[in-house]
């Protein structure tokens, strides 16, 4: 009798012993199989992210008749640097880059100036007509660029301030200054109160508490509000083409533009242009990278 006890329970830890190898082969299996998807759909995602990148960068290599021949090949047979040199050398296309440098730079700065006091005072104090104000300006946001284009030019002439570099810069806030209110509103909303009370009790102004406190801790915002505000700048062509068409506010984003014609597109120029024009953002975005993750995450864990 015993001895078939022990039988017995020999055999049901051998079967609990197969039941486990067996189930967690399957789990690793089902692991192994996300893991395969997930790395297909990444795979896919930056294939299609980066394609286009890729190929810019080859054609602005080419000579204008082979970026033009057909069938199209990926890899320049005589790669050349004439188009980046013809680019950095001709004197509209150098003053129309400083010119978005200039207007780009300047869009930052004023606009994350405003935001961050904009979105200070909406995370800070209750006042009547705050959620109003705030879905106004999200609606605003929402508004096409294009539908601001008329009253924009109508009000730009009448303050004489058509095609000039300033005009840009103000302007240029419609696309910005709403997402970054925002953006940074709820920022703010993360940093604690009471270490602004605490402040204020010590003797120290609101904006004083604004600038040794607040912005400090808030630098992951203000670097995505930055990056942002930047890229809408450094990218906007209708409201530049419009606005400022003169030679001497011409921006980058506009000047490119002159390689397309009724007849003919210099490829090799535009693609050597708009590999010149990816650099900043991109760079600016590379720098910027751990605040922007920081400031991300914060702000999804906030939502």
């Amino acid at each position: 009798m015993k001895q078939d006890e022990s039988k017995n329970g020999n055999h049901r830890f051998t079967r609990y012993f197969r039941s486990a190898d067996k189930t967690n082969y399957e789990s690793t299996r089902s692991t192994l199989g996300e893991r395969l998807i997930l790395y297909g759909l990444i795979a896919i995602f930056l294939f299609i992210t980066f394609s286009p990148i890729i190929w810019i960068f080859s054609t602005s290599l080419k000579q204008n008749q082979e970026a033009m021949s057909f069938p199209p090949k990926l890899i320049p047979e005589d790669p050349t640097l004439e188009n980046f040199v013809f680019v950095l050398t001709d004197p509209a296309l150098v003053k129309s880059l400083s010119n978005s440098f200039i207007v780009s730079i300047g869009s930052t700065l004023l606009s994350v100036t405003v935001s961050a006091l904009g979105g200070y005072a909406f995370a800070r104090f209750e006042f009547k007509g705050k959620n109003l104000i705030i879905s106004i300006i999200l609606g605003l946001f929402m508004v096409p660029v294009v539908i601001n284009i008329v009253p924009l030019y109508i009000m730009l002439a009448d303050l004489g301030l058509l095609n000039s570099l300033f005009a840009l810069m103000l302007t240029f806030q419609i696309l910005i200054i709403p997402l970054n209110i925002l953006l940074l509103k709820s920022y703010f909303e993360t940093i604690p109160k009471d270490l602004e009370e605490s402040a204020l009790l010590d003797g120290c102004s609101r904006l004083g508490v604004l600038r040794r406190i607040t912005i400090p801790l808030s630098m992951p915002g203000f670097a995505i509000a930055a990056v942002l505000s930047f890229r809408f700048a450094w990218n906007e062509f209708i409201l530049a083409v419009v606005l400022a068409n003169h030679p001497d506010s011409t921006v980058f984003q506009v000047a490119l533009y002159q390689f397309i014609s009724l007849y003919r597109i210099d490829w090799g120029y535009l693609s050597a242009g708009i590999t010149i024009a990816i650099i900043p953002v991109l760079v600016l975005m590379l720098s910027f990278q751990k605040n922007m993750v920081r400031g991300l995450t914060l702000g999804a864990i906030r939502g």
